[in-house]
């Protein structure tokens, strides 16, 4: 942060890790959605009461809570298909989110 060119923007993981991080940003004398953008990856109700609001990123539920239970019963060799257990992997698309932060 203390380089000559530094980043403009920065993701957090989660919303407890952007609370240090956002802290940590203004105890260096950077303001968190003026001087840096600041996003989440995952979406809480809590990101809308941070200052500023924080910026995230929501998976689309609707499909993937179906999806999920589709592809945990294809790995269990009891509800497996006639090719037996399996490993399912899909990208699932995010929507944004945005607030004051970014």
């Amino acid at each position: 942060m203390r380089r000559k060119d530094p980043p403009t923007a920065i993701i957090f993981n989660n919303d407890a890790m952007a609370l240090g991080g956002c802290k940590a940003l203004a105890e260096m004398g950077i303001k968190p959605g003026h001087d840096m953008a600041v996003t989440v990856i995952v979406d809480t109700p809590l990101c809308r009461y941070f200052s500023p609001a924080l910026t995230a990123f929501r998976p689309a539920l609707q499909p993937m809570g179906r999806r999920l239970a589709e592809m945990l019963l294809a790995s269990l060799p009891a509800f497996a298909g006639p090719d037996g257990p399996r490993i399912m992997r899909e990208v699932w698309p995010l929507e944004l989110i945005a607030r004051d932060s970014d």
